[in-house]
């Protein structure tokens, strides 16, 4: 099975990607829903994060709050460590679950979604990396529209994770996405069937 690691960054049409491989019946494995799914379920994560950081991360029904554990690692690297040191490792190994499950059923390509891929080193857990590319200029346009923030909360937010240039440096695949959906759809489809025959050519 060939495993796509998806990323990109905020604001740069990801998850609108993310979203035409499963309308093509890619199967695609989201980082940050299993994630979610830990923090609400995983009783040895939960304890594990309530010890590094103390009761204040929990709701008043008890759960973690991804609010407040987002405001505590938030532009905190030693917190952010610490957080990715717990929550990392279990990620992959649900993940891994995911995808063995996929290839007993015969499935040949899956992507993950992981939006901090470089920064959380899941690359070494694809075959490949695609990269999701807008100019910075019209990432940060498309994020202050989108979540209505300020010039300054989107700077920080995007300060945050690797520039999309570094990634797009470091990626097998790079899709830009600065234009309109069709435009896109049209790039996606190209590179989808060039790896398709790339595949075919490798099985002969």
């Amino acid at each position: 099975m060939l495993t796509i690691g998806l990323t990109g960054g905020i604001g740069s049409g990801k998850s609108t990607v993310a979203q035409w491989f499963r309308k093509h019946g890619v199967p695609v494995l989201d980082a940050d829903k299993t994630v979610h799914r830990l923090l609400e379920s995983d009783l040895s994560i939960i304890s594990k994060l309530i010890g590094e950081f103390g009761p204040a991360i929990l709701e008043e029904n008890g759960k973690i709050s991804r609010s407040k554990l987002g405001a505590r690692v938030f532009g905190n690297e030693d917190a952010r460590r610490r957080l990715e040191r717990v929550v990392h490792p279990r990620v992959v190994e649900c993940m891994n679950d995911e995808l063995a499950t996929l290839r007993d059923t015969g499935i040949e390509i899956c992507v993950w979604d992981v939006p901090l891929l470089f920064e959380a080193g899941f690359e070494l857990f694809v075959d490949e990396v695609w990269v999701v590319w807008v100019p910075r200029n019209l990432q940060i346009d498309r994020v202050l529209v989108r979540d209505k923030l300020s010039q300054a909360e989107v700077g920080a937010r995007i300060a945050a994770q690797w520039s999309l240039d570094e990634k797009r440096n470091r990626a097998d695949v790079v899709i830009d996405n600065s234009g309109n959906l069709r435009e896109t759809e049209c790039q996606l489809k190209e590179l989808w069937n060039k790896l398709l025959r790339r595949l075919s050519s490798s099985d002969t």
